[in-house]
């Protein structure tokens, strides 16, 4: 690896997301190849411009206006980078289901016919060859699986255009449920990360990607069942309670108490504004040790009480996770006198 070309596309500034993800990529390339070169091309800071009727010609035709020239020497300048490059490094946040419209003008300005991709007999050839790119998805809900998955606009937008100039080495990396708290953000950068060292270091053996895999899987769960003893068993506020549910749970998502179980996240709050009723107004759920977890299953044992105690009850809670949420959730109470 001789040369990086990293592209940053969110208008969010220095709390971007997808930003710092681009950054620690590229810490981790230049660690990896010391000697390296790097170009970077922000396109919030410094925009493509949107093609238009007096530019386009630049781009799809024979120049010769001074905005059509313009649009040609921009166009020439952003392939020369790319062309330079063997790791592109893209940070492209969802925007809308797809990708901001600076990363859409920059690929407009990319894609030009009989420089970056040509038609022949066999359809289209990319002519962009021998190129890794990784790049950084960044997204407030998920959309790898369930039924958002299909309103994501923007990994299958940009395989297809990167795989259009000969680009298909193409690692994509997810940084999901950003919008669902701070915990959820910070377990979503952590596997983030992982994603990027992973495809940085693809010689890592199986055996160990699976083993972190397994580590990182606990902590999420072990997370969730803190957040769910916190946002939903603790919270009295029926709105924000059934915001944390729907974060937490899937929707077919059942809790089994002792005396009865109720599937789905209107149930749930439901459930525990009952349970809340009968507790006095200053009990709350605190964790009596850490949660614990493997192989999709986890269990947090807890106390409730008022803050200055004594403990009133005590219980555990055992949950089934599938794909970083709640499936299921048995509530286990002790006996009085345990």
């Amino acid at each position: 690896m001789d040369h990086i070309l990293a592209i940053n596309s969110s208008v969010s500034g220095e709390g971007s997301i997808s930003r710092g993800l681009v950054q620690h990529t590229v810490e981790r390339l230049l660690e990896k190849s010391p000697k390296a070169t790097l170009t970077c091309r922000d396109l919030a800071a410094a925009p493509v411009p949107h093609l238009t009727p007096a530019t386009i010609a630049g781009i799809r035709g024979t120049a010769e206006s001074d905005a059509e020239l313009a649009a040609r020497t921009l166009s020439d300048a952003v392939i020369a980078e790319l062309q330079a490059a063997d790791v592109i490094v893209i940070g492209a946040p969802m925007y809308n289901f797809s990708i901001p419209s600076s990363l859409r003008a920059w690929f407009d300005h990319v894609l030009r016919p009989r420089v970056t991709f040509k038609y022949g007999e066999a359809g289209v050839e990319g002519l962009i060859s021998g190129k890794r790119a990784i790049i950084i998805e960044s997204r407030g809900g998920i959309y790898t699986e369930g039924p958002t998955r299909a309103m994501d606009f923007q990994e299958p937008y940009l395989k297809t255009l990167l795989a259009f100039i000969g680009i298909t080495d193409v690692a994509f990396i997810h940084a999901e449920k950003i919008g669902f708290g701070p915990d959820a953000q910070q377990l979503s950068l952590a596997k983030a990360r992982e994603q990027i060292d992973a495809a940085i270091n693809p010689s890592a053996t199986a055996e160990e990607a699976s083993e972190d895999a397994k580590a990182h899987a606990a902590l999420a769960c072990n997370a969730l069942m803190q957040k769910n003893l916190d946002d939903v068993f603790s919270e009295r506020d029926a709105g924000r309670r059934l915001d944390a549910i729907r974060a937490i749970y899937w929707d077919d998502a059942v809790l089994h108490e002792p005396d009865r179980s109720v599937r789905g996240h209107d149930a749930i709050s439901q459930a525990v504004t009952e349970l809340l009723a009968h507790l006095p107004a200053n009990f709350t759920f605190s964790a009596i040790r850490p949660a614990s977890s493997h192989n999709g299953i986890g269990r947090l044992q807890w106390t409730s009480g008022p803050p200055e105690g004594p403990a009133a009850v005590t219980g555990l809670d055992v949950a089934a996770f599938d794909g970083g949420r709640i499936r299921s959730l048995h509530v286990f109470l002790d006996q009085a006198d345990a």
